[in-house]
């Protein structure tokens, strides 16, 4: 909000906030930024990430989005509410950068199974991860005269909702 004078007679903006005891008010001001090495490696990794999600294929996106889907932000102002594939990408890919670990293209949630077999239009090959759904795993032994043959593994899996 914007007022005329301050109680030191200048022009200036005020700010109004809501306390423990009632509402407050003081003269706005810009915080003080150091800007240190370790603040601009932060802020230089959160918009590579950011910038990242541009390259990410389609399909990849909405494997966050399904995965998202099921994640809640933390607690505000008694307030939450599910993530967008965007700010999921995000939380997770801008924690792995600050700590140096390589970034991931699908949600830590997703299966890593190389035999997995998608059946639909869905094209796994370009992705670097395995699409995210449900998964069955067989294990079949055959018996022939009497002699067992290796156990052969098989891994289905089906495709995100679209």
């Amino acid at each position: 909000m914007k007022v005329p004078y301050t109680k030191s007679g200048k022009c200036g903006n005020m700010v109004w906030q809501r306390a423990r005891y009632g509402q407050i008010s003081y003269a706005a001001f810009v915080p003080y930024n150091p800007r240190t090495p370790a603040q601009v490696a932060v802020r230089a990794n959160f918009g590579a990430v950011s910038a990242r999600w541009r390259t990410l294929a389609e399909e990849q996106r909405r494997i966050w989005c399904v995965v998202a889907r099921k994640v809640k932000s933390r607690p505000r102002l008694l307030q939450c509410g599910r993530l967008t594939g965007f700010l999921l990408f995000v939380k997770v890919n801008v924690a792995l950068a600050n700590r140096g670990i390589p970034q991931v293209d699908l949600p830590l949630e997703y299966p890593l199974s190389p035999k997995l077999t998608v059946a639909s239009l869905f094209n796994a090959s370009r992705l670097s991860q395995l699409p995210v759904g449900p998964m069955l795993f067989l294990q079949a032994m055959q018996m022939l005269d009497g002699q067992e043959a290796e156990p052969a593994e098989f891994t289905v899996g089906v495709p995100p909702p679209a």
